[in-house]
């Protein structure tokens, strides 16, 4: 084995994702022999160092078990006394991260800093006491899952400080150290008095690791492109400045020992600046070990090193792995050595000069993107366009940007008024050029969370490239990137789609996506009046997660807010177009009046619906049941659309009826008209209120399964024991958006099937 420490360090990361995975020791145990046995087979590895593989894989694995973080906190009243080590300022509050005993952490939240003189600094003893609160898993799929990630950070619960009290200034060391943290709070206040707001906003990102001015659609702008990772303080920056400084004072007359010296010294003083993320301590960790095996005389074997730095922050953390940070920072560099190899084996040896330095460029970029779509998709479901090819002329602008801002903040706040003149003019500079680049424009394709089996085949051809490279096949050179390219269209474009109808997790409002296999995508209302953007938080991730490039229609039963919100959101910006708009024939709705008004202007079809209309969508077809043409001014909730959701199936119809806010009124007349259906699921209307859904409707409907969908702790007490008590009575079970997240019914060739995204 040439490596054996890399093959150990993957062992014990193996065992860390088997644990967090969730996978049952005895399967590990199955698979670590079959790996085992692979590596017997196919090496020159002896027994005993296969056995050493799988004390680490056990070790791992284990630790991971032992390490688990605190139990759930019990929401209320709490009071905790900690350590400050770190401080984030966000746009309405401050975010103040404790260490309490036990190595406890807590997240503090002080909303409305602006109203408080106070300053915080790390390594502060504060007692704080307010109200805690649980982290929660996501409710919806695709939603950002704050359970994990705040997990990932050891952090246990956060609390809404409500009195914090300073009860030390911190020992010797905390307050020598003080002067970074006024040296951030000095550059921050010159990029801001320089620089445009936005020019700001990232160079304070990328420099400071402040996000604090990175807006919202900047951010998102950053996202399409491919270049969120080089506005985030990483270990890309980190490179730029300590090992600028080693370079150079190695072309001085300074020796290798007082340059790796100050090398060392300038990265942990810039990491203590910048908060000592998962990629700053990755970039720290592997330029250690550079710089010492430089001092040494001997040569750092990179894989060697990216593996070792791994294990040593999973045995500190295991969560970590988890993280999508601290996988797409060691995907980047594992895909930089992964592009070198590519290059060695795959370039053109007739192309010469500038070119050759491009081509292996071409081939580093291809390999960071191999490596690191399968985290991209995972946790993002889509891929930048242009990404790819901006990375050419971005990657070295900003190996010119961070350090030139850096050194620019550096004189501009230094004593010697006379150089603060040229230090703005450098920022001027930089300003206008960050103002070029965001007028490029970006595009994202949607590809969905791929599934476990793909990436195994994803992994499994890519493992064939380097199989084929070893052996003596004729045809080697053309294999590899035509298996490559497979490997990463199977991944990007092939997906297992099914009928299904998700009641999303919009907190208190309501939300229904139907998808068919055959790629149609109807959205039927989506809104929340205690979710704010909705349709950026929960509404786009979902239709994201499912591989959704388009809305085929959009369905709105009546104007209250907390029905339409997600579309005025989306109306104004969206990354999924939507091709129609549907409305009830009512009128006196001022809101879907406005809607109407602004979907016209986006050049947005936007028809009405009558009762006795009908829309396909591949298996499925839309009834309009209600309302008849009219005015709808005196009471919005009696006038909802309410539509039969129908699916051919071997033994007979499957029916849904989703009712929007309609009320016993407005169920009296359905029940008059007789046109209530026999339905499978009953979206119940009005969130539950005790006003709808009565005796005789359910009588009527007959249904099997309802889906209430309401926010938790909701202001209204939605949904109501009269309701509940009703529902049960009619041997009819049912469930909540609140306690359960989005509930969801999938369709196979056996019928279908009832679930919850949280249990």
């Amino acid at each position: 084995m040439k490596r054996p420490l890399m093959g150990a360090g993957i062992a014990l990361v193996a065992g860390t994702a088997a644990a967090l995975t969730g996978l049952p020791g005895v399967w590990t145990a199955v698979l670590a022999v079959v790996c085992g046995v692979c590596v017997l087979k196919w090496t020159e590895s002896s027994l005993t160092y296969v056995l050493g593989l799988s004390v680490f894989l056990i070790v791992g694995y284990c630790r991971t078990l032992s390490g688990s973080e605190a139990g759930e906190i019990v929401p209320g009243k709490q009071e905790i006394q900690g350590e400050v080590y770190k401080i984030q300022e966000k746009e309405n509050s401050r975010w103040i991260y404790l260490k309490g005993g036990d190595n406890l952490r807590v997240l503090v939240l002080i909303t409305h800093p602006e109203k408080s003189n106070e300053v915080y600094y790390k390594g502060q003893i504060l007692r704080v006491s307010g109200e805690a609160e649980a982290f929660s898993h996501s409710g919806n799929p695709g939603q950002f899952d704050e359970k994990n990630y705040y997990t990932s950070q050891g952090l246990a619960y956060r609390l809404w400080a409500e009195k914090v009290d300073c009860i030390h200034e911190g020992g010797w060391v905390w307050q020598k150290l003080r002067v970074l943290e006024k040296l951030r709070q000095s550059l921050a206040l010159f990029y801001r008095e320089t620089m445009s707001e936005s020019g700001a906003g990232v160079v304070m990102a990328a420099v400071l690791g402040d996000r604090s001015g990175f807006q919202a659609d900047l951010r998102r702008y950053y996202q399409e492109n491919g270049w969120i990772h080089l506005v985030t303080t990483s270990g890309l920056h980190l490179s730029f400045i300590a090992m600028g400084l080693y370079r150079r004072l190695r072309k001085s007359t300074f020796s290798i020992l007082p340059s790796t010296a100050a090398a060392l010294i300038v990265m942990a003083a810039y990491g203590y600046m910048t908060d000592f993320g998962d990629s700053m301590l990755r970039a720290m960790g592997m330029m250690i070990l550079l710089l010492i095996g430089r001092l040494l005389g001997r040569k750092t074997d990179v894989p060697t090193a990216i593996v070792l730095v791994a294990d040593v922050l999973l045995m500190l953390r295991p969560q970590r792995l988890m993280a999508a940070g601290f996988q797409l920072s060691f995907g980047a560099v594992i895909g930089v050595e992964t592009g070198k190899y590519m290059y060695s084996r795959w370039k053109m040896p007739e192309i010469k000069g500038c070119l050759e330095k491009f081509q292996e460029m071409f081939w580093i970029q291809l390999g960071i993107f191999v490596v690191t779509l399968p985290v991209i998709l995972w946790h993002m479901y889509e891929v930048p366009v242009f990404g790819f090819f901006y990375n050419f002329f971005m990657i070295p602008l900003v190996s010119l940007i961070v350090p030139a801002a850096f050194m620019a903040g550096l004189v501009g706040i230094s004593p010697f008024g006379s150089l603060a003149g040229p230090a703005s003019k450098v920022m001027w500079g930089i300003d206008m050029l960050l103002a070029w680049v965001h007028k490029l424009p970006s595009k994202t394709f949607i590809c969905g969370r791929p599934q476990w089996r793909q990436i195994c085949f994803f992994i499994l051809l890519c493992g064939l490239v380097v199989l084929l490279e070893r052996s003596r096949f004729t045809f080697k050179k053309l294999s590899g990137p035509v298996l490559i390219f497979l490997a990463c269209f199977l991944l990007m474009a092939v997906r297992e789609r099914a009928d299904r109808i998700v009641c999303v997790d919009v907190g208190q409002g309501d939300g229904i996506c139907i998808l068919s296999e055959s790629g149609h995508a109807i959205l039927v209302d989506g809104g929340s009046s205690d979710v704010k953007k909705v349709y950026s938080y929960r509404i786009e991730p979902m239709l994201k997660y499912y591989g959704v490039r388009k809305i085929d229609a959009w369905f709105l039963t009546h104007g209250d807010s907390d029905h339409v919100s997600g579309i005025e959101e989306a109306l104004g910006g969206s990354a999924v177009p939507m091709k129609q708009i549907i409305l009830p024939d009512i009128s006196g709705d001022e809101t879907l009046d406005e809607i109407r008004a602004l979907a016209e202007e986006k050049d947005i079809p936007v028809r009405k619906i009558h009762p006795g209309d009908w829309m396909a969508a591949g298996n499925f077809r839309l009834d309009c049941l209600y309302p008849e043409g009219g005015n709808c001014a005196e009471d919005k909730n009696n006038a909802s659309l309410v539509l039969s959701l129908t699916r051919k199936m071997k033994t007979g119809n499957f029916v849904m009826l989703l009712m929007g806010d309609l009320e016993k009124e407005g169920e009296e007349a359905l029940l008059r008209e007789k046109t209530v259906p026999d339905c499978n699921v009953l979206k119940v209307g009005h969130h539950g209120s005790s006003g709808a859904t009565s005796d005789a409707f359910l009588a009527a409907a007959l249904p099997e399964w309802a889906f209430i969908s309401c926010g938790e702790d909701n202001r209204y007490g939605h949904p109501h024991d009269e309701t509940l008590e009703r529902l049960r009575g009619a041997d009819c079970q049912y469930l909540t958006t609140a306690r359960q997240g989005a509930l969801g019914v999938i369709f196979s060739s056996g019928g279908y099937r009832i679930y919850a995204w949280q249990k």
